[in-house]
């Protein structure tokens, strides 16, 4: 059977209109500040998750302050373009792309754009018109527009040439007025504000709600036990002034890195308590800057190659402390040291092969790097750093072995 592609099968792009000023100041508005980052990273970040291959921003001119969001936005592997006019900006699309245009301060709830995005070209979301909607363009005498759209780039080169004088926002709006354009309610029509209103942004005093619900990303609500209990003790405190003093994320991970080496320093000194204590901070800073990726989505930069690098410092006091260890008590100790961080491997080995075989949750007390150098100062407290090397073996090992056990009972069942 052929099945002929909808509207809905063609490839996503976005068009986000950064070109007006705050109502205070001289700054645009894409580049207020919003938890650490600024607007048109949010804006960025909900055409991504609805769908967006890439992202066209139409602006007459760069300030520093979008340059450094659009670096971030590239270093989080969003595919990002800058159209200085509204002819380079069409140019910079296929012409089987659907355009998902977001107006200049505009935004809205993710399963709005979602909606948005799932539907034929042409169509907008749409608001009442009430009083608390009055900064939006009125559509009718019941609606105004919530400056979310979608439509072809062949409507987007039509519009342009009849452009003149007119508002981009406004000629936009009567073309799909006129063009019978689907009206996505803002509102869930069953549930009522079920979804959080949509919003222009004029200025800063507008981004304290949005900023608050971003905060609240930050607590992943999973993990083990050295997530979900020691880094949130430690890390989560760390977010509030991380954001406000608009840290970049990549910061915070490096800095956690740094602490790590720092420890792995002092190990290669034989001082090991200074790397017992500087590996768990290493690791709470690290996790600062894991929920503060979280707060970014799928616009964060990656985390991947800071959390090899911490993690190979404390490999690296691992086997400054085996060699001393083993100095005194024989090659053995070698093999205690080499066990604990192959079953780790083990464990992230088995994790892809459980969820195609049967899922199973991850046991909060399941061993990690993290939870190994959180509990080590305390076994070597409690009875030196030999038997604090045997525990944390011993703890590894046995996550592995029950790990291991349940991806077998688990094959066995999908063979019967």
């Amino acid at each position: 059977m052929i099945r002929l592609l909808g509207d809905e099968d063609l490839p996503l792009a976005a068009l986000i209109v950064a070109q007006d000023q705050t109502d205070i100041g001289d700054g645009l508005r894409a580049t207020l500040p919003l938890a650490g980052r600024t607007l048109i990273e949010y804006q960025a970040g909900l055409a991504l998750a609805a769908g967006a291959g890439h992202i066209i921003i139409l602006v007459e001119r760069v300030p520093a302050a979008l340059a450094q969001a659009v670096d971030r936005l590239r270093r989080g592997q969003a595919r990002v373009e800058i159209a200085r006019s509204l002819g380079d900006a069409i140019d910079r699309f296929h012409p089987d792309e659907r355009i998902l245009l977001i107006a200049d301060g505009a935004i809205a709830a993710q399963g709005v754009v979602d909606r948005l995005a799932a539907v034929d070209a042409p169509a907008l979301v749409a608001l009442p018109d009430s009083s608390e909607h009055a900064d939006f363009e009125r559509i009718d005498a019941a609606e105004r527009w919530a400056g979310l759209a979608l439509f072809s780039k062949g409507f987007l080169e039509a519009t342009a040439q009849m452009l003149g004088d007119w508002d981009l926002g406004s000629t936009l709006l009567r073309r799909l007025v006129q063009a019978d354009a689907a009206r996505i309610a803002a509102f869930d029509a069953e549930s009522g504000r079920s979804l959080p209103a949509p919003m222009l942004v004029t200025g800063p005093a507008a981004l304290g709600a949005i900023e608050a619900g971003l905060l609240r990303r930050a607590d992943p609500g999973e993990g083990n036990w050295a997530e979900l209990y020691l880094h949130r003790l430690v890390a989560t405190p760390l977010i509030g002034p991380l954001v406000a003093r608009q840290v970049d994320q990549a910061v915070v991970n490096w800095a956690a890195v740094g602490i790590a080496w720092l420890g792995a320093l002092l190990a290669a000194l034989h001082i090991f308590w200074g790397a017992a204590l500087l590996l768990p901070i290493g690791a709470a800073v690290a996790s600062a800057g894991r929920r503060m990726a979280r707060i970014w989505g799928g616009t964060a930069g990656a985390t991947t190659i800071p959390t090899l690098a911490r993690h190979a410092a404390a490999l690296t006091t691992l086997i400054l402390l085996a060699r001393l260890l083993a100095a005194d008590g024989g090659w053995g100790w070698w093999l205690v040291a080499g066990m604990a961080p192959a079953a780790l491997l083990g464990l992230a080995a088995l994790e892809p092969v459980i969820a195609a075989i049967r899922p199973l949750p991850r046991p909060r007390w399941q061993a990690s790097a993290d939870a190994l150098v959180w509990t080590a100062p305390l076994l070597a407290i409690l009875g030196g750093w030999r038997w604090m090397l045997a525990a944390l073996t011993f703890y590894a090992t046995a996550c592995f072995l029950e790990r291991f056990t349940g991806a077998w009972k688990g094959a066995r069942i999908c063979d019967k």
